[in-house]
């Protein structure tokens, strides 16, 4: 049986006695005006006649003669037994009709302050992400255990009460809360109680909480170069300043920052796993950097967004566990852990003192992250499931890098400098310096791969070109067809 139009509300109909022109007239004018606008499309069902005159407030007989005239003039046709609907084709002196009138235009647009843009290969055209070599970030959607999962979702939805149904905590579902922080104690060396959690709708609202609740206009930042353009947004959108700091081997050059910028209100790192380098910030640096902090009265914001996937020894500790002066925010989000689509990040605050502020901005962003989802991932993670399949993407995206590696040095050793990392979901690889990067990346985009350049997240301290490759989302066979259209890019774009 065909799938029938669902039935639409009609609103901003208005019906006067006041006026000469009969109410039946009045709402075939403006049910005809909405076909010729589109807001009624083909296929669409009518509201049937008792419901619409009902809420209209008139008899349903004029509901019928508006109808009637429509169905006359091609407008809407009747299907017996299944409702009016506009009709799927109109014809060409209807599409042109000019009854009182041509139907109104929309007004242009006014203009809108332009917002800094995200990668253009991050863009996402279609409802359905889809995995493209070489996209960065994406997790292992094909080994996510969605089975797991729905018996979490499940277990929620058959113990779910009544209170659920109303506003939830805004700082998170307590539970949800405990288990973030049993976790970081235990796998990160995070220095926290379950009271200093605060779940988030995004690693992005995270920053933005932070810079709300720690930040004035006009204030400095030490940013690092390269660095998370993400973060760069949320600080130049609230008028604060990024200050670039340059990476080494071993880090952020925080002797850099000290000298230049000492009074920077607040630096924003990625010490695990720099983004997008990949190297990790040393013991010495760490020591300087809180060093810094703890004298000057500063902020740290530690993003520890990947440091679950680390392929030799075990993952380092965390920054904000070597701090003794409550200077260290923690970030961290689910989205690479698990899948981005679930949208919900985690903040750790030094000091439960500045709960309240951080909860009275997060109540006016948007009251609560989804409730829901908070109560599946705490089943999730109290059922085990969480760290198990953790432990299973690592042994996975270590495979999947060995992969990688082994189809770059096989298809491409003359013309890319591989720099590996014991850890992450991206391999750093130099270009040619003689590269044509407009025919690169006119070629990247005809071969319709997913490819990050360093370029796009430096400030000030530019870099010989490199893109990065994400690895962890892709088969083996992806991963050489993709390794094969870049050597089609590669032989198009260099001399």
């Amino acid at each position: 049986m065909a799938k029938e139009s669902p039935e639409i509300i009609l609103a901003g109909i208005k019906l006067s006695r006041q006026l000469a022109t009969p109410l039946y007239l009045q709402l075939y004018e403006q049910l005809r005006a909405m076909i010729l606008a589109g807001r009624l499309r083909p296929g669409d069902r009518l509201p049937p006649g008792r419901n619409l005159a009902k809420e209209l407030g008139v008899a349903r007989v004029i509901v019928s003669q508006a109808y009637e005239q429509l169905v006359m003039e091609g407008y809407v046709t009747g299907k017996t037994g299944a409702g009016t609907f506009v009709a799927e084709k109109l014809p060409d002196h209807l599409l042109n009709a000019t009854r009182n009138g041509q139907v109104p235009s929309k007004a242009t647009a006014p203009p809108v302050k332009p917002l800094a843009a995200r990668p253009a290969e991050n863009a996402q055209t279609g409802s359905r992400i889809e995995a493209v070599p070489f996209q960065v970030g994406m997790p292992a959607l094909d080994q996510f255990p969605y089975k797991l999962w729905q018996q979490s979702g499940n277990q929620v939805l058959k113990n779910f009460k009544q209170a659920h149904l109303g506003y939830e905590d805004t700082l998170g579902c307590w539970n949800l809360r405990k288990a973030i922080a049993a976790y970081l104690r235990i796998a990160r060396a995070v220095t926290c109680e379950a009271e200093q959690v605060i779940v988030v709708t995004g690693s992005q609202q995270g920053l933005n909480l932070v810079v709300e609740c720690l930040l004035n206009k006009g204030d400095k930042v030490w940013m690092e170069d390269p660095g998370y353009h993400g973060a760069r947004i949320a600080f130049t959108n609230a008028g604060v300043i990024p200050c670039p700091i340059p990476i080494e081997a071993d880090g952020l050059n925080v002797a850099h920052g000290v000298q230049h910028f000492p009074d920077a209100k607040l630096a924003y790192v990625t010490p695990s796993h720099q983004f997008p380098m990949g190297c990790t910030l040393s013991h010495g640096k760490r020591e300087q950097l809180l060093d810094w902090a703890r004298q000057q009265q500063s902020w740290i914001l530690e993003d520890d967004y990947d440091s679950e996937f680390r392929y030799e020894g075990r993952p380092l500790p965390s920054l904000q566990g070597m701090d003794t002066g409550g200077r260290v925010i923690y970030s961290g989000t689910f989205s690479k852990v698990l899948f981005p689509g679930l949208r919900l990040a985690y903040i750790v605050l030094p000091t439960v003192q500045m709960v309240n502020e951080f909860k009275r901005v997060k109540d006016n962003q948007d009251r609560q992250s989804p409730v829901m989802e908070q109560l599946i991932l705490c089943d999730f993670m109290e059922g085990g499931y969480f760290l198990r399949h953790i432990r299973k993407m690592r042994l996975l995206y270590a495979e999947r890098q060995q992969q990688l590696l082994h189809l770059l040095q096989t298809h491409l050793k003359d013309q890319l400098r591989v720099s590996v990392a014991p850890s992450g979901m991206h391999v750093l690889c130099w270009l040619p310096e003689d590269i044509d990067m407009t025919k690169f990346k006119e070629a990247i985009q005809k071969e319709r791969l997913a490819i990050a350049f360093v370029s796009y997240f430096t400030i000030q301290y530019k870099l010989s070109p490199a893109i990065m490759l994400g690895f962890t989302a892709y088969t083996k066979y992806k991963m050489k067809v993709g390794v094969e259209k870049l050597v089609l890019c590669l032989r198009e774009a260099c001399p």
